[in-house]
């Protein structure tokens, strides 16, 4: 065997190394990706089970029956910490539908899962009301009314009732 030989097993080996660690950097990358997916999705549940928490809370919970059956005859410092509380609520909803877009497969049943409890809670008589009060003062983003609104509608044409596909 010659040196021309040597050098050209010796290219191969060299490539074929450059193949193998590309494969292993994809692998690692796709790995760090999914790491990262759980993280995010920890993240957002966790901020999700903190905002749905708030209502264990006696005092807190009564308030909010009152406000979602009658959001007029809140005072208005009332009125602001509803306001507040589902302001928050429809920015960790769309944080969830947000997160589920950007992912490769979408968890279908879990978008529906949100999708329903987003409306629920701006389908009772004081959450309607706040929303209307919402889309005047112009507080979201002009996809989260579409959003929202797209799923108002797809909720009263199924008479109220939740959304199932």
């Amino acid at each position: 065997m010659n040196l021309s030989d040597l050098a050209s097993i010796a290219d191969i080996i060299a490539a074929v190394a450059i193949v193998f660690s590309l494969i292993f950097v994809g692998y690692e990358l796709h790995l760090t990706r999914k790491q990262s997916e759980l993280s995010n999705w920890r993240d957002v549940l966790a901020e999700l089970t903190a905002y749905k928490a708030i209502t264990n809370e006696p005092g807190f919970a009564e308030f909010l029956m009152r406000a979602h059956q009658d959001y007029e005859t809140l005072s208005a410092a009332e009125q602001m910490r509803f306001g507040l509380f589902l302001e928050q609520g429809v920015h960790i909803y769309g944080n969830f539908l947000k997160h589920n877009d950007s992912l490769p497969r979408k968890l279908a049943g879990l978008e529906l899962a949100i999708l329903n409890s987003l409306a629920e809670a701006l389908t009772t008589p004081g959450g309607a009301a706040w929303w209307a009060e919402a889309h005047m003062r112009g507080r979201f983003m002009p996809d989260t009314y579409a959003t929202i609104d797209g799923l108002l509608a797809r909720r009263a044409a199924n008479d109220g009732k939740p959304v199932l596909a």
